[in-house]
């Protein structure tokens, strides 16, 4: 799949250090439908003819083509339809031979023979020894299971078994894999520096004021594959907010931020997981400005 103009444009946006709001003040586009543009949630946008409008708009805010943004956006648009499937040709049976009726017969005259000779094959056949049973060793246990093997004595009192008898009882007992990513670095700041391609958290702190502060949420991740990680924002211990994000191989370093606002107090946490496994999670607080106490 070609890469979609919202992650293009997301990138063009925080490779300048322009945040959403400030386009959206210029623009007068609504920052929660540059949000969803960036993220490429179009079902949350009105009909495409509006997107178009706000892809341009955009476009020529970051000083960029808006004809080949729009002109991406709808290569991009073609590229989640499916493609049609391809009908084999059926291939024609073969024509069934008539039978002929002197065959039928021969097959049945053949049948009964064989069946007589199995029949008195076996009376003039000599006695012959029984085979002996030969016990095979135990296969190997998997790899992913190891195997606990426990040897309990049994004498005649207990079963009708000879003394000396063995019994073994397998117990099957499954190995805990550990998870695939690893969590390298993870901290709540105040902002987010570049230093070439890196990026780096600046203003680390777990306090925050509700007077319009942004909190940033960054961590670096090892991975072995390309994949994607959540970072969960909680509040008062009840999800409030999710952002995906890509990783990719060997570490990645990703964040994502929230503007806290006077309905915003209280305790918070985020946490970045792998599907439902949590790899990290950090507390902070959002506490009330003094503008705010003055109201």
């Amino acid at each position: 799949m070609m890469e979609s103009p919202g992650k293009f444009l997301r990138e063009e946006r925080e490779t300048r250090n322009i945040s959403l709001e400030e386009i959206s003040n210029f623009t007068k586009i609504k920052e929660r439908h540059l949000k969803a543009i960036e993220e490429d949630r179009y079902e949350l946008l009105p009909p495409a003819l509006y997107v178009k409008g706000f892809l341009k708009g955009y476009a020529r805010y970051l000083t960029l083509d808006p004809k080949d943004i729009v002109l991406q956006y709808e290569n991009y648009l073609k590229s989640l339809i499916p493609p049609e499937p391809i009908e084999l040709p059926q291939q024609a049976l073969p024509h069934k031979k008539s039978v002929r009726p002197w065959f039928l017969f021969s097959l049945i005259f053949a049948v009964i023979l064989l069946t007589v000779l199995f029949i008195s094959y076996p009376a003039r056949r000599p006695i012959e020894e029984k085979p002996k049973a030969i016990s095979l060793p135990p296969s190997l246990p998997s790899p992913a299971i190891q195997q606990e093997v426990r040897v309990q004595r049994i004498y005649p009192a207990q079963q009708n078994e000879f003394p000396g008898s063995e019994k073994l009882e397998v117990k099957n007992v499954a190995t805990q894999q550990s998870p695939v990513l690893e969590v390298l670095e993870a901290s709540i700041g105040t902002g987010i520096e570049r230093d070439g391609v890196q990026q780096f958290l600046t203003g680390k702190c777990s306090d925050f004021t509700s007077n319009n502060q942004r909190g940033y949420f960054f961590t670096r991740i090892k991975t072995p594959r390309t994949g994607k990680i959540s970072h969960i924002w909680l509040w008062e211990g009840k999800e409030y907010y999710r952002m995906e994000i890509d990783v990719k191989p060997p570490a990645w370093s990703v964040y994502s931020y929230y503007t806290f606002r006077p309905q915003h107090i209280g305790n918070w946490k985020a946490e970045a997981r792998d599907g439902d496994h949590i790899l990290t999670s950090l507390n902070f607080r959002v506490t009330q400005s003094s503008g705010d106490r003055s109201l």
